[in-house]
């Protein structure tokens, strides 16, 4: 168990792939979805359901993987400050999965009765976080482990807000800076530090 445990770390804030996790330490596809489910009961790790409509063609309908707590994902990847900081790439997906995780708390402390999910179509446009309220409103949420943000970096909220037009309430992407930048309808950038403010 413990080397399942760091080979899901190395995968955290990705499509889940069953097989793949198995194969890696010897067990079936099945073993493998079964020890996910027990990693899932006992809250260190979340399987990201896809959203999906039928509006939208070729969608990728895998769940994605997270790590709940970012300071044991970090330490299971054996990541320090020194490492992140000579490599910035390896910050991304513990960003994520640390949002995903204040995301799931701020869930739990309001009134309004949402859903998390993950979108992703084949031509590679996502968000990493869907929140689809009891109404069918929808806000999405991408994370960027950068102090700047590009027009590319909406690219998967925008073909969201494109197939479900109205039901998109707000897109944002959050980004490691200090302005909250509106780039267009229902569209902004925003500093993680929102989270909590």
């Amino acid at each position: 168990m413990p080397k399942f445990v760091r080979l899901l770390a190395e995968h955290s804030g990705q499509l889940v792939n069953y097989s793949q996790f198995g194969s890696n330490i010897g067990v079936s596809y099945k073993t493998g979805q079964r020890y996910v489910g027990l990693l899932e009961q006992v809250f260190i790790v979340a399987t990201l359901q896809p959203w999906y409509s039928n509006a939208l063609k070729r969608i990728v309908k895998t769940p994605k993987l997270h790590f709940l707590d970012s300071g044991l994902l970090a330490a299971t990847r054996g990541l320090t400050f020194a490492k992140v900081h000579a490599d910035r790439g390896k910050f991304g997906a513990l960003l994520e999965s640390f949002v995903f995780s204040e995301i799931l708390k701020l869930m739990a402390a309001t009134d309004m009765h949402l859903m998390p999910y993950h979108f992703r179509d084949q031509q590679m446009h996502e968000v990493d976080i869907v929140l689809e309220r009891d109404d069918g409103m929808i806000a999405g949420i991408e994370v960027k482990a950068s102090a700047t943000v590009i027009s590319r970096d909406f690219a998967g909220l925008r073909t969201l807000s494109e197939a479900c037009g109205e039901r998109v309430a707000y897109g944002v992407v959050l980004y490691d800076g200090t302005n909250v930048v509106p780039v267009g309808d229902r569209l902004a950038a925003a500093p993680l530090s929102c989270l909590w403010t």
